[in-house]
Protein backbone atom coordinates (compact mmCIF):
# COMPACT_ATOMS: atom_id res chain seq x y z
CA UNK A 1 0.00 0.00 0.00
CA UNK A 2 1.34 3.45 -0.95
CA UNK A 3 1.62 6.12 1.70
CA UNK A 4 -1.01 8.75 1.14
CA UNK A 5 -0.74 12.48 1.70
CA UNK A 6 -1.51 13.33 5.31
CA UNK A 7 -3.64 16.45 6.02
CA UNK A 8 -1.83 18.93 8.22
CA UNK A 9 -4.28 18.53 11.10
CA UNK A 10 -3.70 14.72 11.21
CA UNK A 11 0.02 14.47 10.46
CA UNK A 12 2.01 12.36 12.91
CA UNK A 13 5.80 12.76 12.66
CA UNK A 14 7.95 9.62 12.64
CA UNK A 15 9.74 8.50 15.77
CA UNK A 16 12.55 10.85 16.75
CA UNK A 17 10.84 14.01 15.45
CA UNK A 18 8.36 16.49 16.85
CA UNK A 19 5.89 18.70 15.01
CA UNK A 20 5.75 22.45 15.67
CA UNK A 21 3.25 24.96 14.30
CA UNK A 22 4.35 28.59 14.28
CA UNK A 23 1.99 30.93 12.46
CA UNK A 24 1.82 29.76 8.86
CA UNK A 25 4.78 27.41 9.27
CA UNK A 26 4.60 23.72 10.12
CA UNK A 27 7.98 22.38 11.24
CA UNK A 28 8.98 18.76 11.69
CA UNK A 29 12.29 18.82 13.58
CA UNK A 30 14.58 16.03 14.75
CA UNK A 31 14.81 15.66 18.52
CA UNK A 32 17.72 17.63 19.95
CA UNK A 33 18.08 20.00 16.97
CA UNK A 34 15.36 22.61 17.53
CA UNK A 35 17.50 25.07 19.52
CA UNK A 36 20.52 24.67 17.23
CA UNK A 37 18.53 25.25 14.03
CA UNK A 38 16.50 28.09 15.53
CA UNK A 39 19.67 29.87 16.71
CA UNK A 40 20.90 29.86 13.10
CA UNK A 41 17.56 31.14 11.80
CA UNK A 42 16.94 27.95 9.84
CA UNK A 43 13.46 27.21 11.14
CA UNK A 44 12.26 30.33 9.32
CA UNK A 45 14.27 29.87 6.10
CA UNK A 46 12.30 32.03 3.66
CA UNK A 47 14.71 34.98 3.83
CA UNK A 48 17.97 33.02 3.73
CA UNK A 49 18.37 33.27 -0.03
CA UNK A 50 18.15 37.07 0.03
CA UNK A 51 20.84 37.27 2.74
CA UNK A 52 23.37 34.99 1.04
CA UNK A 53 25.48 35.68 -2.09
CA UNK A 54 24.40 33.63 -5.12
CA UNK A 55 27.63 31.55 -5.34
CA UNK A 56 26.48 29.71 -2.21
CA UNK A 57 23.55 28.24 -4.18
CA UNK A 58 23.76 24.83 -5.81
CA UNK A 59 21.11 24.83 -8.52
CA UNK A 60 19.17 21.73 -9.42
CA UNK A 61 15.57 20.59 -9.23
CA UNK A 62 15.53 22.57 -6.00
CA UNK A 63 17.86 25.20 -4.57
CA UNK A 64 20.40 24.17 -1.94
CA UNK A 65 22.07 26.53 0.50
CA UNK A 66 25.10 25.27 2.46
CA UNK A 67 25.48 26.54 6.04
CA UNK A 68 29.03 26.07 7.33
CA UNK A 69 29.74 25.48 11.02
CA UNK A 70 30.77 22.77 13.47
CA UNK A 71 28.25 20.61 11.66
CA UNK A 72 27.71 21.56 8.01
CA UNK A 73 24.04 21.78 7.07
CA UNK A 74 22.22 21.90 3.72
CA UNK A 75 18.91 23.75 3.32
CA UNK A 76 16.98 22.79 0.20
CA UNK A 77 14.10 24.84 -1.17
CA UNK A 78 11.63 22.85 -3.25
CA UNK A 79 11.08 24.04 -6.80
CA UNK A 80 9.09 22.68 -9.70
CA UNK A 81 10.86 21.29 -12.75
CA UNK A 82 9.95 21.63 -16.42
CA UNK A 83 7.13 23.94 -17.47
CA UNK A 84 5.80 24.38 -13.92
CA UNK A 85 9.15 25.87 -12.92
CA UNK A 86 8.28 28.96 -14.96
CA UNK A 87 4.63 29.05 -13.99
CA UNK A 88 4.64 28.48 -10.22
CA UNK A 89 8.35 28.38 -9.32
CA UNK A 90 8.63 27.39 -5.66
CA UNK A 91 4.88 27.32 -4.89
CA UNK A 92 3.10 23.97 -4.52
CA UNK A 93 -0.58 23.15 -4.24
CA UNK A 94 -1.97 20.63 -1.72
CA UNK A 95 -0.05 18.08 0.33
CA UNK A 96 3.25 18.51 2.16
CA UNK A 97 6.13 17.14 0.08
CA UNK A 98 8.88 17.96 2.63
CA UNK A 99 7.14 15.89 5.32
CA UNK A 100 6.60 12.94 2.98
CA UNK A 101 10.21 13.02 1.80
CA UNK A 102 11.45 13.17 5.39
CA UNK A 103 9.30 10.15 6.29
CA UNK A 104 10.55 8.08 3.38
CA UNK A 105 14.14 9.11 4.06
CA UNK A 106 13.73 7.85 7.62
CA UNK A 107 12.49 4.51 6.25
CA UNK A 108 15.51 4.37 3.94
CA UNK A 109 17.86 5.13 6.84
CA UNK A 110 16.16 2.54 9.08
CA UNK A 111 16.64 -0.08 6.34
CA UNK A 112 20.40 0.44 6.57
CA UNK A 113 20.69 2.32 3.28
CA UNK A 114 23.24 5.18 3.50
CA UNK A 115 21.48 8.52 2.97
CA UNK A 116 21.57 12.08 4.30
CA UNK A 117 20.12 12.57 7.76
CA UNK A 118 17.10 14.86 7.80
CA UNK A 119 17.22 17.45 10.58
CA UNK A 120 13.99 19.30 9.77
CA UNK A 121 11.23 19.63 7.17
CA UNK A 122 9.28 22.88 6.86
CA UNK A 123 6.01 23.72 5.13
CA UNK A 124 5.23 27.43 4.87
CA UNK A 125 1.56 27.94 4.05
CA UNK A 126 0.70 30.81 1.72
CA UNK A 127 -2.79 31.27 0.26
CA UNK A 128 -5.34 28.54 0.79
CA UNK A 129 -3.62 25.23 0.03
CA UNK A 130 -0.53 26.78 -1.60
CA UNK A 131 2.77 26.38 0.22
CA UNK A 132 6.56 26.59 -0.01
CA UNK A 133 8.67 23.72 1.23
CA UNK A 134 12.16 23.29 2.71
CA UNK A 135 14.22 20.28 3.77
CA UNK A 136 17.20 20.61 6.13
CA UNK A 137 19.79 17.81 6.14
CA UNK A 138 23.35 17.14 7.19
CA UNK A 139 25.86 18.07 4.49
CA UNK A 140 28.79 15.85 3.50
CA UNK A 141 31.56 18.30 2.50
CA UNK A 142 33.87 15.57 1.23
CA UNK A 143 31.33 13.78 -0.94
CA UNK A 144 30.84 14.16 -4.69
CA UNK A 145 28.02 12.93 -6.88
CA UNK A 146 28.58 9.83 -8.98
CA UNK A 147 28.85 11.84 -12.22
CA UNK A 148 31.78 13.83 -10.91
CA UNK A 149 33.33 10.73 -9.36
CA UNK A 150 33.25 8.76 -12.64
CA UNK A 151 34.78 11.75 -14.43
CA UNK A 152 37.70 11.90 -12.00
CA UNK A 153 38.21 8.16 -11.50
CA UNK A 154 38.33 6.75 -15.05
CA UNK A 155 39.67 3.30 -14.17
CA UNK A 156 40.89 1.03 -11.40
CA UNK A 157 39.72 -1.09 -8.48
CA UNK A 158 38.29 1.88 -6.57
CA UNK A 159 36.01 2.78 -9.48
CA UNK A 160 34.76 -0.81 -9.68
CA UNK A 161 34.19 -0.90 -5.91
CA UNK A 162 32.11 2.28 -6.04
CA UNK A 163 29.98 1.01 -8.94
CA UNK A 164 29.40 -2.28 -7.08
CA UNK A 165 28.36 -0.38 -3.95
CA UNK A 166 25.95 1.74 -6.00
CA UNK A 167 24.35 -1.43 -7.39
CA UNK A 168 24.08 -2.88 -3.89
CA UNK A 169 22.45 0.28 -2.53
CA UNK A 170 19.76 0.20 -5.23
CA UNK A 171 19.17 -3.53 -4.63
CA UNK A 172 18.67 -2.91 -0.92
CA UNK A 173 16.34 0.01 -1.62
CA UNK A 174 14.16 -2.08 -3.94
CA UNK A 175 14.12 -4.99 -1.50
CA UNK A 176 12.72 -2.53 1.04
CA UNK A 177 9.81 -1.70 -1.31
CA UNK A 178 11.06 1.82 -2.12
CA UNK A 179 10.61 3.20 -5.64
CA UNK A 180 12.90 6.19 -6.23
CA UNK A 181 11.10 8.86 -8.25
CA UNK A 182 14.26 10.41 -9.70
CA UNK A 183 16.90 7.69 -9.88
CA UNK A 184 19.91 9.06 -11.74
CA UNK A 185 23.67 9.32 -11.21
CA UNK A 186 23.55 12.73 -9.54
CA UNK A 187 21.51 11.29 -6.68
CA UNK A 188 24.36 8.97 -5.67
CA UNK A 189 26.99 10.55 -3.42
CA UNK A 190 30.46 9.03 -3.04
CA UNK A 191 32.52 9.64 0.11
CA UNK A 192 35.96 8.20 -0.56
CA UNK A 193 37.50 8.71 2.89
CA UNK A 194 35.15 6.10 4.35
CA UNK A 195 36.36 3.27 2.26
CA UNK A 196 34.51 4.39 -0.07
CA UNK A 197 30.88 4.82 0.96
CA UNK A 198 27.98 5.38 -1.47
CA UNK A 199 24.86 7.29 -0.39
CA UNK A 200 21.50 7.50 -2.16
CA UNK A 201 19.67 10.82 -1.76
CA UNK A 202 16.64 12.88 -2.85
CA UNK A 203 13.51 10.85 -2.12
CA UNK A 204 11.09 13.60 -3.11
CA UNK A 205 7.96 12.06 -4.70
CA UNK A 206 9.29 8.55 -4.11
CA UNK A 207 6.82 5.82 -3.15
CA UNK A 208 6.84 3.00 -0.63
CA UNK A 209 5.14 -0.34 -1.30
CA UNK A 210 4.86 -3.53 0.70
CA UNK A 211 7.09 -4.98 -2.03
CA UNK A 212 8.15 -4.07 -5.57
CA UNK A 213 7.33 -6.31 -8.51
CA UNK A 214 10.23 -7.11 -10.86
CA UNK A 215 8.57 -4.96 -13.53
CA UNK A 216 8.54 -1.98 -11.16
CA UNK A 217 12.17 -2.54 -10.26
CA UNK A 218 13.19 -2.70 -13.92
CA UNK A 219 11.22 0.47 -14.68
CA UNK A 220 13.28 2.24 -12.01
CA UNK A 221 16.49 0.72 -13.39
CA UNK A 222 15.62 1.81 -16.94
CA UNK A 223 15.19 5.36 -15.66
CA UNK A 224 18.70 5.21 -14.24
CA UNK A 225 20.11 3.66 -17.42
CA UNK A 226 18.45 6.28 -19.63
CA UNK A 227 20.04 9.11 -17.65
CA UNK A 228 23.42 7.33 -17.73
CA UNK A 229 23.21 6.89 -21.52
CA UNK A 230 22.42 10.56 -21.96
CA UNK A 231 25.45 11.54 -19.89
CA UNK A 232 27.63 9.10 -21.81
CA UNK A 233 26.52 10.80 -25.02
CA UNK A 234 27.62 14.10 -23.49
CA UNK A 235 31.11 12.79 -22.71
CA UNK A 236 30.90 10.92 -19.40
CA UNK A 237 33.49 8.09 -19.41
CA UNK A 238 31.01 5.28 -18.77
CA UNK A 239 31.60 1.89 -20.40
CA UNK A 240 29.49 -1.18 -21.02
CA UNK A 241 31.75 -3.00 -18.56
CA UNK A 242 30.83 -0.45 -15.88
CA UNK A 243 27.16 -1.24 -16.47
CA UNK A 244 27.77 -4.97 -16.27
CA UNK A 245 29.52 -4.48 -12.91
CA UNK A 246 26.53 -2.48 -11.65
CA UNK A 247 23.94 -5.02 -12.83
CA UNK A 248 25.86 -7.96 -11.34
CA UNK A 249 26.07 -6.20 -7.98
CA UNK A 250 22.38 -5.32 -8.16
CA UNK A 251 21.34 -8.92 -8.91
CA UNK A 252 23.59 -10.59 -6.31
CA UNK A 253 21.64 -13.21 -4.36
CA UNK A 254 18.37 -12.36 -6.15
CA UNK A 255 17.38 -15.08 -8.61
CA UNK A 256 13.97 -13.49 -9.27
CA UNK A 257 15.44 -10.45 -11.03
CA UNK A 258 18.04 -12.34 -13.11
CA UNK A 259 15.81 -13.13 -16.14
CA UNK A 260 14.51 -9.56 -16.26
CA UNK A 261 18.01 -8.09 -16.31
CA UNK A 262 19.14 -10.67 -18.88
CA UNK A 263 16.20 -9.79 -21.12
CA UNK A 264 16.93 -6.08 -20.80
CA UNK A 265 20.61 -6.51 -21.63
CA UNK A 266 19.80 -8.72 -24.64
CA UNK A 267 17.65 -5.90 -26.02
CA UNK A 268 20.03 -3.17 -24.87
CA UNK A 269 20.85 -1.97 -28.39
CA UNK A 270 17.15 -1.46 -29.10
CA UNK A 271 16.62 0.49 -25.87
CA UNK A 272 19.63 2.69 -26.62
CA UNK A 273 18.26 3.39 -30.10
CA UNK A 274 14.93 4.49 -28.61
CA UNK A 275 16.68 6.72 -26.08
CA UNK A 276 18.74 8.46 -28.74
CA UNK A 277 15.74 8.86 -31.03
CA UNK A 278 13.81 10.50 -28.20
CA UNK A 279 16.70 12.87 -27.42
CA UNK A 280 16.97 13.85 -31.09
CA UNK A 281 13.27 14.72 -31.16
CA UNK A 282 13.71 16.73 -27.94
CA UNK A 283 16.58 18.71 -29.50
CA UNK A 284 14.41 19.52 -32.51
CA UNK A 285 11.48 20.62 -30.36
CA UNK A 286 13.60 22.37 -27.72
CA UNK A 287 16.75 23.65 -29.49
CA UNK A 288 17.88 25.84 -26.58
CA UNK A 289 19.05 22.95 -24.42
CA UNK A 290 22.00 23.11 -22.07
CA UNK A 291 25.47 22.73 -23.67
CA UNK A 292 27.36 19.45 -23.66
CA UNK A 293 28.93 18.74 -20.30
CA UNK A 294 32.66 19.01 -19.72
CA UNK A 295 34.82 16.59 -17.83
CA UNK A 296 35.57 17.48 -14.21
CA UNK A 297 39.16 16.37 -14.61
Amino acid sequence: MIWSSVPKSRFDPPSGYRLLREGKREIMVRDGYEDHLRHQGLLDPAGLWEQTPSPAHLMGRGEVLIIKGKEDIAVRKYRHGGLLRRLTGDLFLFGSRPFKEAEITEMVKSAGIPTLEVLAAIVERRWGDWYRGYLITRYLPGAVDLIRYLDGQPDGKMRRAVIEKAGGVVRKMHQGGIYHADLHLKNFLVEEKKGPKVYLIDFDRSKVYASLRPSQRMRNMKRLDRSAEKLRGEGLPLTQKDKEVFYRAYATGDKEIHPFIRSYLERYGWHRFLYRWGWWIARVLYPHQRPRRKSAT
